[in-house]
């Protein structure tokens, strides 16, 4: 047997090779997408594999096959690919039509200041429309809905506080960008002195700012505004006049 040293198989050039192969034609395929994720500690590498919903300019929405939805920077994306089936494990889901959704649990934040008004973000789900709710989203793996409410808090609005009680649900179907969602929604009570919505990061895909309504001015949204839930006025209104509820109320759609 040679003493010498063992020489060690060089890397396949095109294996270190970042490919961006992803495109909009591949909507409704299975990707793999790597793209860079910065939690604190500088930008690190991060790999989303599931079914490509939506593809554009502004932001790519990919679901995994424990039906969370992952929306990705295509600035941050550094390599993409379609990836086969699973073998063995069934595929993600479409959520092609309403009668067959991605179910989704969300918390979302019910943040009133001294005034009693309640902070608003505006969301653009398509077809020209601006939906007015409460700051919030989908929980992540593993998590709860207080702690998802808390860091929604955080990521879309600037605010490191703990949520209060949990006041409402809500329950709605609807379409975001072409893919079907039935969302099983908790609200928890937050106050603040204030906030200047000048200042709220808003970099969610498809937020056009925030601002504070009072009930009154609740009542007054109409046209292509719409709110979410659409009783939350008289919600808002008897919250005010009764205090938060014992056991969470139901405000509907």
């Amino acid at each position: 047997m040679s003493d010498a040293p063992r020489q060690r198989p060089a890397v396949d050039a095109s294996r270190a090779t970042y490919r961006r192969e992803v495109t909009a034609e591949h909507v409704g395929q299975r990707v793999s997408v790597r793209m860079l994720v910065d939690d604190g500690d500088g930008p690190r590498p991060t790999d989303r594999v599931g079914r490509l919903l939506s593809h554009a300019d502004d932001g790519w929405i990919v679901v995994d096959r424990a039906g969370t939805l992952h929306v990705v920077d295509p600035a941050q994306v550094v390599a993409s690919r379609v990836v086969p089936a699973h073998p063995r494990l069934d595929a993600e889901a479409h959520g092609a039509s309403a009668d067959d959704p991605i179910e989704r649990a969300a918390a979302r934040a019910l943040v009133l200041d001294a005034d009693d008004r309640v902070l608003l973000v505006a969301h653009l789900p398509g077809g020209g429309r601006t939906v007015w709710t409460a700051p919030g989203g989908g929980l992540d793996p593993g998590e709860s809905y207080e702690e998802a409410a808390a860091r929604e808090l955080a990521e879309e609005v600037g605010l490191a506080v703990t949520p209060g009680p949990w006041v409402w649900s809500r329950t709605a179907t609807f379409t975001f960008r072409g893919i079907w969602l039935r969302q099983r929604e908790r609200w928890f009570l937050v106050r603040v002195p204030g906030l200047d919505v000048t200042t709220i990061p808003l970099d969610d895909l498809a937020t056009a700012g925030a601002r504070w309504f009072t009930v009154d001015e609740l009542r007054a949204v109409g046209g292509d505004d719409a709110l979410a839930p659409a009783a939350l006025p008289d919600a808002l209104a008897r919250l005010l006049r009764d205090g938060p509820p014992t056991t969470p109320i139901d405000v509907g759609a």
